[in-house]
């Protein structure tokens, strides 16, 4: 039987980097950037305007086929996903027949950060293409992003992966993916 994972968490963390691993390793991806993408620029409906719950039907829909999938196909499917959180996952019907990972970096500095957001972004990425007052205010989300991720993450009992910066993320990313892939 295949299995689903789900990575979730911080922007720049190394979601999609992982994914993309574990999809040369075979497992089908399913990116909710590109799923905003295919929603507002195919349906012309803006993702980010439409109410929780709508969101939350949307994203509970795409588990349980991803679920389905697996079982019936044995394939193994990740989600990398940004705009949900612990108490999302917790209120899942299937949250016990999927992996969740949420990957963050809560104990890097805003230095730290910044090198990670630019560092990690390639040039047709929006933030690669942020003046610097702006790059400060994403920093500042990024922070604040990281202790709700640590928060809930502890309150719903979830698995949080301090990515951390530079080569130690790579290294982590690494041993994640081993984590996964057995």
């Amino acid at each position: 039987m295949g299995k689903v994972v789900v990575l979730g968490g911080n922007a720049r963390s190394g979601k999609t980097t992982l994914a993309y691993k574990l999809q040369q390793q075979g497992f089908n991806r399913i990116s909710f950037d590109l799923l905003n993408i295919y929603i507002k620029d195919g349906l012309k409906v803006d993702f980010d305007e439409l109410d929780q719950e709508t969101k939350f039907n949307f994203f509970e829909t795409v588990v349980t086929e991803a679920i389905n999938e697996s079982e019936n196909e044995n394939i193994n499917i990740v989600i990398d996903m940004y705009n949900y959180l612990p108490r999302d996952i917790n209120n899942l019907k299937n949250k016990d027949k999927i992996e969740v990972y949420f990957l963050a970096y809560p104990n890097c500095s805003k230095e730290e950060i910044k090198f990670n957001v630019v560092h990690y972004a390639k040039p047709t990425d929006w933030i690669a293409q942020v003046n610097e007052d702006y790059l400060d205010e994403c920093t500042e989300r990024f922070v604040k992003r990281n202790q709700l991720l640590v928060k809930e993450c502890e309150d719903y009992n979830m698995n949080l992966i301090d990515t951390k910066s530079g080569d130690d993320r790579n290294i982590i990313l690494d041993d994640l993916f081993k984590i996964i892939c057995n």
